[in-house]
């Protein structure tokens, strides 16, 4: 696959709009960054897990690391660093929900969005999408992202994304024509970065 290819790919499926609220599921916080645990209003115990909270609206976040074990069978760089044309080290958009809980992960939620609560949530994306430098290169996509917190504005996503179906215009289609790649994100609130920054977060 090209580097252009990897380059709009791994960024035109991460896309986001997020300042979250509290993942952990709770709708009771008066907090903007959503950093109130989530507890039961009847109860005064600190009995239980502790509840990690989310920016409410839209956020940058930075992609701090990417764990051993990634399977980047559809070349998007997605443990090679941006130095490398890959996805670690830049910040992307994520947008939180209170309301309904609803947490998304790229722009237009190119990663998934999905319900979270008590610190999990499995979010969803499917649908066709093309190649942002060669448009009539188009393809299916289906992302499943299960995300879990492990601290106020961070959290750790393993993505499985499967691309299928490309169109006779892509010059490098995957051999047989479908491709997984598997992989798990660090993600952390950037304070200094806002979606209206210059530069704003990227896809």
């Amino acid at each position: 696959m090209t580097s252009s290819r990897k380059n709009s790919l791994s960024f035109c499926l991460l896309a986001l709009a997020g300042a979250f609220a509290l993942a952990s599921c709770s709708g009771t916080s008066s907090s903007d960054d959503g950093g109130d645990a989530a507890t039961p209003a009847d109860s005064n115990t600190n009995d239980g897990p502790t509840l990690y909270g989310l920016s409410v609206g839209d956020s940058c976040f930075d992609i701090v690391s990417a764990a051993a074990g990634s399977n980047d069978g559809c070349d998007l760089g997605v443990a090679d660093t941006v130095a490398n044309m890959g996805a670690v080290g830049s910040t992307k958009l994520v947008h939180y929900d209170m309301a309904t809980a609803t947490l998304t992960v790229g722009t237009a939620g190119s990663l998934g969005d999905g319900v979270v609560t008590n610190n999990m949530g499995t979010l969803l994306r499917e649908g066709d999408t093309s190649d942002s430098q060669m448009t009539t290169c188009t393809w299916h996509q289906k992302d499943t992202s299960v995300v879990t917190l492990t601290a106020t504005n961070q959290f750790d996503i393993s993505v499985t994304e499967v691309e299928s179906n490309f169109a006779a215009a892509c010059t490098a289609p995957p051999t047989g024509g479908m491709c997984t790649s598997t992989w798990t994100w660090t993600m952390k609130k950037n304070p200094n970065k806002s979606p209206t920054s210059n530069p704003p977060c990227s896809q």
